[in-house]
């Protein structure tokens, strides 16, 4: 796969990770960087469509139409309301043209997928093949690197070997994505910018995990039966403090 059609996937679908996809990623530091631009800039486009709608806007519309019929019945101007509708029609209209764009299929999950445990098992089970050979030996500048976006890093050098490090998409939002060496296999670790509110264990398909709050982010590891990841966990979670 060359590096256009590398782009092409990635812009249609920057979540994908199908094979060669992560031989692309392996093989080409930049092509790396290129998914890290992308899943940051549709986090980005996502916060900036998030916008509150103030609680007095319905009591403003109101205020604008009663004040104009009242000032001046004969002067067609345009109001708050109707301005109000052209902001409205404007974000739909970008909205629609993004969707167009991009594969949102594979990206949202619905509710009844979105809790963390479960969603990281899906992670790990689908990648597994794609992952199980790959010895990136990644280095500890890498991972506060890969931390930024979600505005934590690690106060300490992480105490376990790398396999794998990258972004991913992890339900409705991102998370940073690592595949380490455990005590009896290997574990794989998500921090994702969905909060939790309580450290919760988990176990499915042969494998254990568990959630841990980290600040307003979550922390999510998983490992094989028989691997000690309350442990592990408890190691690792006063490592992760928020950027100052």
């Amino acid at each position: 796969m060359d590096d256009l059609e590398f782009r092409r996937r990635i812009l249609s679908d920057p979540k994908q990770k199908d094979e060669e996809i992560l031989q692309a990623l392996a093989r080409n530091d930049a092509n790396s960087k290129f998914v890290d631009d992308v899943l940051d800039l549709d986090l980005k486009i996502k916060q900036a469509m998030n916008v509150d709608v103030p609680e007095d806007l319905a009591d403003k519309i109101l205020f604008s139409q009663t004040s104009t019929a009242l000032d001046d019945e004969n002067i067609i101007r345009p109001d708050f309301a109707r301005k109000v509708m052209a902001l409205a029609a404007s974000i739909a209209f970008t909205a629609g043209l993004l969707i167009g764009q991009v594969n949102w299929g594979n990206v949202i999950v619905s509710p009844a997928q979105a809790s963390l445990a479960e969603t990281a098992i899906k992670h790990v089970v689908h990648e597994e093949p794609f992952i199980r050979h790959l010895d990136e030996s990644v280095p500890n500048s890498q991972i506060n690197a890969k931390m930024s976006p979600f505005h934590h890093q690690f106060t300490d050098r992480f105490p376990y070997h790398v396999y794998y490090l990258n972004h991913c998409g992890f339900g409705e939002s991102n998370a940073l994505h690592m595949v380490f060496q455990g005590k009896h296999g290997k574990v794989t670790l998500f921090v994702t910018g969905i909060a939790s509110e309580k450290a919760e264990d988990f176990s499915q398909d042969g494998m254990t995990g568990v959630v841990k709050p980290v600040g307003k982010a979550s922390m999510v590891l998983v490992g094989e039966n028989g691997e000690d990841i309350e442990a592990i966990a408890d190691e690792l979670a006063p490592l992760i403090q928020p950027i100052s």
